[in-house]
């Protein structure tokens, strides 16, 4: 049997267009939650846990900070992760896991605390979604999850097909597809993962280049508290409920030959308003900014605000004293 023209473009239709765009109506909205760390917060019960980047896991050394202070340290870091991300840890991990330390400790720089939606999309979303649950109101009402993102075309093959708006997941599939192959077994599909990862760790990349220039928009924000834009006072908000306390640790960007930070007028504001805010909050700010302890040799390189591995045990001292007083009863 012939099929007409009309016919052929129907069929066209269907293979091409409609059967792939109700096929991706069987993705799934997000990725796992991954419960993994409520479990190791639940065997080690900390006294302090640390949430952050890798401007904390470049700072810290857990091990030598559990002996300077003389207890349970715990840390909660992921590469790339702004305030989205510390939210979710501190609500879904911390919160969650039923545990009561002493403090939690948030490290920032500058005006990433009010920088909702920084770091929430592309390679950044799976981590993202794996310390979110499905029902998370406040992610909705920051980040705009009930809107589609993109405008135009876009925004119309993401509705029709959300695997566009997923390929991030497509991609991370492939890369483990590709390493299973060249290993033959996941087990040293993960050993190379990781040695891959050592390979392009941040202390390694960061010898060739400088200090991501994706933070210059958020360089001329004032501060704002709104719940609307931002996560820290639903991060506040949780922790008054849990009755856990925070403090804020603003780390110091890399200095000057002479050990001082640059910081423009409405830099120093935006922090003055952003202490009142906390302090009329019940949360502790640390502005390690002018600290002299952290001197330029201990940066990784110029206006890279990392340490180098050289000065992590260094930095950790410093930080001890300065958790110590903190910590008291």
């Amino acid at each position: 049997m012939r099929i007409s023209e009309k016919g052929r473009l129907w069929l066209f239709v269907g293979l091409v267009l409609i059967v792939p765009a109700l096929l991706n109506r069987l993705v799934p909205a997000k990725s796992r939650f991954d419960a993994k760390p409520i479990t190791r917060l639940r065997a080690k019960q900390p006294d302090l846990i640390l949430i952050g980047d890798s401007i904390l896991a470049s700072r810290i050394n857990s091990d030598l900070l559990e002996k300077e202070l003389g207890c349970s340290v715990a840390m909660l870091w992921k590469g790339g992760a702004a305030s989205a991300w510390w939210y979710l840890a501190f609500k879904n991990y911390v919160v969650a896991a039923g545990v009561h330390p002493k403090a939690v400790c948030i490290f920032f720089r500058d005006r990433l605390l009010t920088s909702g939606t920084l770091r929430t999309t592309g390679i950044f979303r799976r981590p993202l979604e794996s310390a979110m649950h499905d029902h998370e109101p406040a992610v909705r009402l920051v980040l705009g999850e009930d809107r589609v993102p993109g405008t135009g075309l876009e925004k119309w093959t993401t509705l029709l097909y959300p695997w566009n708006g997923r390929r991030y997941v497509q991609h991370e599939k492939l890369s483990w597809l590709a390493l299973r192959t060249v290993t033959k077994t996941g087990h040293g599909a993960r050993h190379l993962e990781r040695r891959v990862n050592d390979a392009f760790d941040v202390n390694q990349l960061r010898r060739g280049v400088t200090e991501s220039t994706e933070l210059a928009g958020t360089e001329t924000a004032p501060f704002d508290a709104d719940p609307t834009q931002n996560f820290l006072p639903h991060l506040v908000e949780v922790a008054a409920r849990a009755r856990i306390r925070l403090i804020f640790v603003r780390t110091k960007r890399h200095p000057g030959p002479d050990g001082r930070v640059a910081q423009s007028d409405s830099l120093v504001r935006y922090v003055a308003e952003l202490r009142n805010w906390l302090e009329n909050h019940h949360c502790t700010l640390i502005d390690d900014t002018e600290n002299d302890a952290f001197t330029p040799e201990m940066f990784l390189k110029e206006k890279d605000d990392h340490l180098g591995s050289w000065a992590k045990s260094r930095s950790t001292k410093i930080y001890a004293d300065q958790f110590r007083s903190l910590l008291l009863p």
